[in-house]
């Protein structure tokens, strides 16, 4: 075989193997059902981390995050802090959505508390409070706050939609009462405000009602 013949047979191959590659390149930009992509996109019923850090009126941090792995519906919330003698760090699984945050003293020892207010994502909008109390800067402690229970006068005619505030160095707690054949929209028995102080317990602080009232306005 001559040199010329080597040379055509040389180009030929290079030419074959440049089109087989732009193929192989072609090939490779359409979708397949082994193509793995990177996305931007967050999964479907995950959320991006919420984060919030409270600062109390002694320089010591409180943080609070709130993810929702399963959904809008339930809450994953973790507290934790910086700056105390024994730092806090705790996940509270499996709770309804954070609608407001409170940074308070009241009980009036000069350390803040935190109140943490969680509402259900149903028709009720029932609520909640997460409370944690300093210790006098040495550690935090969880906050006793009583559930609804049946037959408690102060919840006659309850079906949640409540709302909370901080007022006068109280927690102050509103809710509209239900009559017995009102609808979930249309509550006509006036509203319910009840003001919760706080209170050493035996084995925690305590969110005690101290008053109730009926308010008849809107």
């Amino acid at each position: 075989m001559d040199m010329k013949t080597k040379r055509i047979i040389r180009l030929l191959s290079v030419i074959i193997t440049f089109f087989l590659l732009c193929s192989f390149i072609e090939a490779s930009k359409k979708p397949g059902s082994h193509d793995i992509t990177a996305s931007s996109e967050k999964p479907k019923g995950i959320q991006l981390n919420a984060s919030k850090e409270f600062k109390t009126k002694t320089g010591k941090t409180i943080m609070i995050s709130e993810t929702h792995p399963v959904g809008q519906s339930l809450s994953t919330i973790k507290i934790s802090t910086k700056d105390f003698e024994y730092n806090y760090s705790k996940i509270y699984k499996d709770r309804d959505p954070i609608s407001d945050i409170f940074l308070s003293d009241l009980d009036g020892s000069g350390f803040d508390e935190i109140y943490i207010i969680t509402t259900s994502a149903g028709s009720g909008s029932y609520g909640t409070v997460l409370g944690f109390a300093s210790n006098k800067d040495k550690s935090l402690s969880m906050i006793n706050f009583h559930e609804v229970q049946a037959g408690n006068i102060n919840f006659k005619g309850y079906m949640g939609h409540d709302t909370f505030k901080i007022e006068d160095r109280k927690l102050v707690r509103i809710f509209p009462i239900y009559n017995q054949s009102d609808t979930n929209q249309n509550p006509t028995g006036g509203k319910r405000k009840l003001i919760y102080g706080l209170y050493p317990g035996e084995a925690m602080w305590q969110l005690k009602i101290e008053k109730s009232e009926t308010l008849n306005g809107p």
